[in-house]
């Protein structure tokens, strides 16, 4: 084969048309190249696409580097075939010389590039023909390059000194598919021509575009049976994360499914309370609703006198009941602090409102030097709040009498000496007809039990 007339076919070429091509599968065109020479960095400069001819410009140098695992032709050929995408979407450039002389020193690279890598002289030949082709056509075909400098000096021009190559192109891929096993690395730069873009006689024949797209599904089943299978997998060593139908809840993090079963267990906490709750209710108050049968008195037993009951707490707090923070009764056996409920509390809640707290003080030091057992009821009115923490009035008045009796205790403890009751609605002082009934309803007892006489 000459090196300025790659392949010049015989008449007997013609009879047949064996060309491969591109269509179906894909992947096999470049499966198993031939290995690359070590990569060397060569810089060529593509043009920059303009709106106009004034502001079309070159870019700056671009390294390229030889592609490693491409057949070595593809490899050195890979600055120049990356140029033909800008150039084909140019709207205009004014330098075409100096884009001429650009390429025919990139053409010169690539011959440079290929014989360090020991291509045979002929291939060098036959794809420094392609890639010449391959870039007039597409330069030809722009409105900037239809004429003038290119039409006389074309790469193929200056080259091979022929003004076109769009014919003997496929008589040389015709003749170079007969051996495939030995052009294979030249077969693989023409398909990747074609699949770029180059159409040469096809381009006015009509139907060329489906003939070429036969063409090129040939030629690219043709490579593949040179280069062989290829390979499915990205990973050639590739392992599984695990066995067949691995659950989701494996994948996940430790915490995340701790943090999964902790909310499970918590809403179903919530609903159960809730529910345990609005069932008990109407229980606790037919159970407190029950009467229970006094002794029958003894008839030879004589009444006796009640005593006078002793003032235990009343003179203390005689401000705090003026003010109708408190009411205070005295009984014989016990001394009643009945702490009014509106504003002591916010609704649904057992915390002591701040400003309530210097009362509270004040009930402890009232306590603190009289003796007896303190017993702290606590009652709500009959509306039903929303809380995860008191689910049920019953729950509400049994914390708020605690938060009380704790109070009580830090003043004038020790904590052994009170004890806590809830009683929820049961015990109205008022009907729940109004705001105000229902706040004289929400209050909390406090007991002070008089030790027994000895």
């Amino acid at each position: 084969m000459s090196t300025n007339d790659p392949q010049q076919p015989s008449p007997d070429d013609e009879r047949t048309i064996l060309i491969p091509s591109p269509g179906g599968k894909r992947g096999a065109a470049a499966s198993a190249p031939a290995p690359a020479p070590a990569p060397q960095a060569s810089t060529v400069q593509p043009p920059v696409p303009s709106s106009g001819p004034a502001d079309a410009t070159a870019a700056a140098a671009m390294p390229r580097i030889g592609g490693y695992g491409l057949n070595p032709l593809v490899a050195a050929a890979s600055p120049l075939l990356d140029l033909v995408l800008p150039l084909r979407h140019m709207a205009a450039y004014p330098q075409v010389e100096h884009l001429r002389q650009q390429l025919v020193a990139g053409i010169k690279r690539f011959e440079q590039e290929a014989k360090a890598a020991q291509v045979p002289t002929d291939a060098i030949a036959v794809a420094r023909y392609s890639l010449c082709t391959f870039l007039d056509e597409t330069i030809s075909a722009t409105p900037w390059g239809s004429g003038g400098v290119w039409s006389s000096r074309s790469l193929l021009v200056t080259f091979h000194n022929e003004a076109s190559g769009g014919e003997k192109f496929f008589l040389v891929l015709q003749k170079l598919c007969q051996d495939p096993g030995t052009h294979i690395d030249v077969l693989e730069l023409m398909y990747l021509c074609l699949s770029l873009g180059l159409e040469g006689r096809y381009r006015v024949l009509d139907g060329g575009r489906g003939q070429l797209d036969i063409l090129r599904e040939r030629l690219l089943e043709l490579i593949a049976r040179q280069r062989g299978a290829v390979e499915p997998a990205l990973s050639l060593h590739w392992q599984g994360a695990g066995g067949k139908g691995e659950a989701l809840w494996r994948m996940l993090p430790v915490w995340v499914v701790a943090a999964i079963a902790l909310s499970v267990l918590v809403l179903l906490h919530m609903a159960l309370s809730f529910s345990l709750s609005r069932a008990s209710t109407p229980v606790h108050t037919r159970l407190h609703g029950i009467a229970v049968a006094a002794w029958p008195a003894s008839a030879a037993a004589a009444p006796l006198p009640a005593p006078a009951a002793p003032a235990r707490v009343a003179k203390f707090l005689a401000p705090e009941i003026e003010q109708g923070l408190v009411s205070v009764s005295e009984l014989p056996d016990r001394s009643i602090i009945t702490l009014m409920g509106n504003g002591v509390f916010a609704p649904g809640s057992a915390e002591v409102t701040p400003s309530f707290v210097p009362l509270l003080q004040k009930i402890g030091d009232a306590l603190r030097p009289v003796e007896g057992k303190v017993k702290v009821v606590g009652h709500t009115d009959n509306t039903t709040g929303f809380s995860t923490r008191f689910p049920s009035n019953w729950e509400l008045s049994k914390g708020r009498a605690a938060t009380v009796a704790r109070m009580l205790g830090e003043r004038a403890g020790p904590p052994e000496r009170y004890s806590v009751e809830g009683r929820g609605d049961t015990e109205p002082v008022a009907p729940n007809d109004s705001a105000a009934n229902r706040a004289r309803n929400r209050r909390v007892v406090i007991m002070l039990l008089a030790p027994p006489s000895a």
